[in-house]
This record gives structure tokens, sequence and C-alpha cells, in this order.
């Protein structure tokens, strides 16, 4: 990592510590070389710094392009490997910059669903993740986060925030062995939809680790 990387993450990361209490499993899941798609539920505006902060490598991420244009924290952001990107339109433009890190050997964050859920089920992914995956021919890394949604409970009910990485997938392993790997958005809606079903094994596996601790 770049030491100002390296640095910025240090006080993210102590700072979430003490609100989340954080905790974190499955990081030897991540690959520390490569492109690779680091796909995440998303239900809260703490799950990007938390997962860059979890994972054990530099992560790039999208973020709307509104977002740069706050004063400094525009440039905060994008000093930490932001990539802008315009919601409700097909940004080829950022996609296309994403695509390129993804085949220089970057990780890049992305959430499925596209956008926060903020009930904090999961939902149905869109195509994109699939897209990055089969465009920069890299595997995709299933996460789940829990309890990010839920500030309010932080103190109050003791709500703690849980990380889980799961095992890098390829692509074409998600596509199905079988499957028509034709690129187009079937290909892409259906590596978005095993993907999801990925997440979903994380929070299961979350669930009952949680209740073995309860018991």
């Amino acid at each position: 990592m770049r030491g100002y990387y390296s640095a910025v993450l240090l006080l993210a990361g102590g700072c979430l510590r003490v609100l989340t209490r954080y905790s974190v499993r499955g990081r030897k899941h991540v690959p520390l070389h490569g492109g690779v798609i680091v796909a995440s539920n998303h239900a809260s505006y703490f799950d990007p710094p938390l997962l860059a902060c979890a994972a054990p490598r530099e992560v790039h991420f999208l973020a709307k392009e509104e977002l740069f244009r706050i004063p400094a924290f525009g440039a905060l952001i994008r000093s930490v490997n932001a990539i802008p990107i315009r919601r409700g339109v097909a940004d080829l433009s950022g996609l296309s910059r994403a695509t390129e890190r993804l085949r220089a050997g970057a990780a890049l964050l992305m959430f499925p669903e596209g956008s926060r859920m903020r009930d904090g089920e999961l939902h149905s992914a869109r195509p994109g993740v699939g897209m990055m995956a089969v465009q920069a021919d890299v595997p995709i890394v299933p996460a789940y986060v829990s309890g990010s949604h839920r500030e309010k409970d932080w103190f109050t009910r003791g709500v703690r925030v849980r990380v889980t990485f799961g095992p890098a997938r390829p692509w074409r392993e998600l596509a199905g062995a079988d499957s028509d790997l034709t690129p187009g958005r079937a290909l892409y809606q259906r590596i978005g939809a095993a993907v999801m079903r990925e997440i979903a094994l994380l929070k299961a596996e979350q669930e009952r680790s949680a209740s073995r601790g309860a018991a």
C-alpha cells in the first residue's frame, strides 16, 4: 500500500473501531495481487470505508460524481482511489477507468445492488458487477457487512458491525460452467445473481456464528 493511503486508513480504521467495534473474518480470501472485484451488499455510507479498512490490500471504488464537487471531500476521496461515475446514465468513461484499473492489477470495490439498501436486506443485483468482471477478466470476492446501517444502535443496544469476505470465485464459475458465456446483459445478470447468492451464504454464516456466540 502507498504510505499516504495506509496513513488515511489507519486514521479512518481507528475512528471506525471506536464507533462500530467492527470485526473482520475471511481477510485471507482476498488475493493480495492481481485484479479482483470485491462485491458487497450496501446498506450504509459507512460501508466503503469499512470495507477498505477491512481489506488486506489497497482498494479502488466508484463514487457518484456529485461527491467530487464538495470542497476538500472531493479531493480526499479522489486521493484514496475513488473513481467518479455519473448516476442514472450509462457512464462509459467512468466504467472504462474502472476497467483499466482492474486490468492494471487493482482491487475494485463494487456494490452489485447498485445503491444503498437502507432496510439492511439483500436485493437483486444489477448487471454492472458481471459486466466489469467479464470485461476485465478478473475473479470476484463476495463480502457481507452487517450492522452498518444501525448507527443509532451501536451504543444504545450494543450492535456490532461485522465484515466477512468469502473465497474468490472466477466469473466463469459464477456464470455456470455449462452456460452461454457470450458477453451481454444475460451473462452479466447471471453473474450478478450468483454473487448475491454468495453474499447470502456469508450472511447466513454470520448469523449462525452470532447465534453460537450468544448461546
